[in-house]
Order: structure tokens, then C-alpha cells, then sequence
């Protein structure tokens, strides 16, 4: 019975060329994929005879990231995260800190967003503007981060005189998976001596 099914199927495959065509293809892809053992690595990654191979360590630095890029990412960076409009000032916080690691976004809202700052500002009973003077890169680290320098001005005004503060601060930027993000604020805001700036 078996042997019948298999007979009646093979004449039907010989008379229909679709079908046939559609077998042989099958036949050739199964052998074709079999040739393509899983015991060796691809061709690509075969290395010569004659060539050393490393000695396994600590994975090598990711490529150095472009220092323009890393600039232009701070400045971007900054209109959200130094937002003092008590109309944009918390949404532009939120999304400032989307952009920064974990690690790094208690260090930013303890120099520039604080709760204080954050609860005068949108009260209203504090007014705060920041003017950056000077955004660059200041270094490239081993693992491919980048610190980009930050020098500006903030200047706050609560019951009172407004009082204007020197910020230098170094913002350390590094690639991820997602893009880039802001993996480190380290920040001096030093008030101005006698500032007065109205």
C-alpha cells in the first residue's frame, strides 16, 4: 500500500512541471544548507594560518566618540535640561533626564534641579535664567566617552536682588546602545562676588 501511494505520487510529480520544479528546488536548498556545516565558522571569520590571535582580556574600547558630536549633543542637551520657564521648566527636566544614565541623574538634580528649585520655579516665586558662554570638548577618554566642558551663567532671583552664579561644570558623554547619553555632571556653580546684574 505504501509502495502504491509512493508510485502514484512520483508519476504525479513527473507529469506536473510545477511541481516538479518546485522539488527540485526543495532537493537542491536541502543539500545546498547541508553543505553549510555548523562545525565551521563562515568563511568570513576564518582567520590565516600565519596570523596571531590576541590573548582574551578586557574587551577592547569602543570607537572613540566624535568630540563635534558630543558637543553639539551637550548644547542639545542643555536647552532641556537648563530650562528655568516655569512654563517648560518640568517637562523639559523630564525629558533632559530620558537622556541621562541612572547613575548620573541624582548628581544633575542635586547641582541643578533640585526639589527647592524645582517647587520655587514652578510656584513661581523664583525666576532663574542660564546663558551658556562656553560648550566644548575637553577631553577623550580611554573608553571612547567624551567630557565636554560647560561655562555659563545662571542667574536667580528669590525675595530679593538677583543673584548671578559662575557654572563650570564637565559633562561626560558616552555611546550606548540607544545613542548617546549624558553619563556623568560634575559641576562647580560659584556665586559672583557682589553680582548684581540689574
Amino acid at each position: 500500500m505504501l509502495y502504491e501511494i509512493a508510485q502514484a505520487l512520483v508519476q504525479r510529480i513527473l507529469r506536473d512541471k510545477i511541481l516538479l520544479a518546485l522539488v527540485v528546488i526543495g532537493v537542491l536548498a536541502i543539500l545546498v544548507g547541508g553543505m553549510n556545516s555548523h562545525d565551521e565558522p563562515p568563511l568570513a571569520s576564518k582567520a590565516p594560518a600565519n596570523e596571531v590571535k590576541p590573548a582574551a582580556g578586557p574587551a577592547p574600547p569602543q570607537q572613540p566618540l566624535d568630540p563635534k558630536l558630543a558637543t553639539d549633543f551637550t548644547k542639545w542637551w542643555l536647552t532641556m535640561a537648563m530650562d528655568y520657564s516655569a512654563q517648560t521648566a518640568q517637562q523639559s527636566h523630564q525629558q533632559a533626564c530620558g537622556w541621562i544614565t541612572p547613575e548620573a541623574v541624582s548628581a544633575f538634580q542635586t547641582a541643578f534641579w533640585s526639589p527647592e528649585t524645582a517647587n520655587g520655579i514652578m510656584s513661581g516665586r523664583m525666576v532663574a535664567a542660564f546663558q551658556p558662554t562656553t560648550v566644548q570638548a575637553k577631553a577623550i577618554n580611554p573608553d571612547g566617552s567624551v567630557v565636554v566642558g560647560v561655562i555659563g551663567t545662571l542667574v536667580s532671583q528669590s525675595n530679593g536682588q538677583p543673584v548671578s552664579h559662575q557654572v563650570m561644570a564637565d559633562v561626560l558623554i558616552r555611546r550606548v546602545q540607544m545613542g548617546l547619553r549624558v553619563a556623568g555632571v560634575y559641576n562647580e556653580v560659584v556665586p559672583v562676588a557682589g553680582s548684581s546684574v540689574y
